[in-house]
C-alpha cells in the first residue's frame, strides 16, 4: 500500500501525457506516427527523460513515505532530489513538452500547456509546499534550498569553481 501516492503520480502525468499525445496526433493515424525530423527527435528525448525522472523521481519518493497517505518523516534528499528540488514536476512538464514535439504539425501553441503548468506549479511551490515544508522540516530544509535548486540542476562546473577545485593547485578566493 505504500505505493499508491507513487501509482496517483503516474496515473495523473503519464496519463496526462497519454491524452495529450491522442489530442496531437494526426486525425485518424496510430500513436506511433510521430515525427521522424530533429524537432521529433528532441521530443522522443524530453519523453524518454522525462519518463525515466519520473520513474526513478517516484521511486525515491515512496521508498521514503512510512505508509499509504502518510507523509515522509525524514527530509527525501536522495536519488534526483540531490540534484533539483522538485523532479516530479520537471518530469511531467519534459513529457508534455515532449509529446508537443513528437507530432506534426509543432505550433507554438504546443508551448502553452508546459508554460502555464510551470507558472502554476511555480507559484503553487513558493506560496504552499515551501512554506510547508519550511515549518516540518525547519533549518535542514533551509539547508536543503541552499543546496539543491528548485528547478534546474547546477552543472558539475559551477560546483567545481563553488568548492575551490582549482586544478594547478593553487587556491582560489
Amino acid at each position: 500500500m505504500i505505493w499508491t501516492n507513487g501509482l496517483l503520480r503516474s496515473v495523473v502525468w503519464l496519463g496526462a501525457a497519454g491524452v495529450y499525445a491522442y489530442l496531437k496526433k494526426p486525425a485518424g493515424a496510430s500513436l506511433s506516427a510521430i515525427r521522424l525530423d530533429a524537432p521529433g527527435w528532441l521530443g522522443a528525448s524530453l519523453v524518454g527523460a522525462g519518463l525515466g525522472l519520473h520513474c526513478w523521481s517516484n521511486v525515491v519518493l515512496a521508498r521514503a513515505e512510512p505508509a499509504a497517505g502518510q507523509a515522509p518523516a525524514a527530509l527525501v534528499a536522495a536519488g534526483p532530489y540531490r540534484f533539483v528540488r522538485n523532479p516530479i514536476y520537471l518530469a511531467g512538464i519534459s513529457l508534455l513538452l515532449g509529446v508537443g514535439l513528437l507530432y506534426a504539425p509543432w505550433r507554438a501553441a504546443d508551448l502553452v500547456a508546459p508554460v502555464v503548468l510551470l507558472a502554476f506549479f511555480h507559484l503553487r511551490i513558493v506560496r504552499f509546499e515551501e512554506p510547508a515544508l519550511r515549518k516540518r522540516f525547519g533549518a535542514s530544509y533551509d539547508d536543503y534550498c541552499g543546496r539543491v535548486p528548485r528547478w534546474l540542476p547546477r552543472l558539475p562546473i559551477g560546483r567545481v569553481a563553488q568548492q575551490g577545485g582549482a586544478t594547478d593547485g593553487a587556491p582560489r578566493r
